[in-house]
């Protein structure tokens, strides 16, 4: 696939998400709270750098099942913001959903991370 045919290709994902989960929400077990789908959260999600960008990028399409089956491993309070994380696998390897948490206390996804760094000072 050429670039333009990427570039394509990622704004279809976007367009896509934006009609079917924005303003959408999904409920986890172990985290006990919805996690609602913004705009803003789609956009970073799908910019975000990643190993696997091609296959990270297309599950945004399963990505409701993929959070509601994922691992909750905690939270962190990075520069006084909360941030939630979430375990999964992408190509057997491990990666990490990020959902922030607001300030009124709602969840809303965020964005993706191939780096274990998202563990570092995590709290359950």
């Amino acid at each position: 696939m050429d670039k333009s045919e990427y570039s394509k290709n990622i704004k279809e994902l976007r367009d896509w998400a934006k009609e079917n989960l924005a303003k959408k929400s999904i409920y986890h077990g172990d985290f006990g709270k919805d996690i609602n789908f913004t705009v803003t959260g789609i956009k970073e999600y799908l910019n975000q750098p990643h190993k696997y960008y091609f296959e990270k990028n297309h599950m945004i399409k399963s990505i409701q099942n993929i959070i509601k089956y994922s691992e909750y491993k905690g939270f962190t309070d990075y520069k006084g913001k909360i941030s939630h994380i979430f375990e999964i696998e992408i190509n057997k390897d491990k990666s990490w959903i990020i959902v922030n948490e607001r300030e009124d206390g709602k969840a809303t996804f965020y964005s993706i991370s191939d780096s274990d760094k998202v563990l570092k000072n995590i709290k359950k």
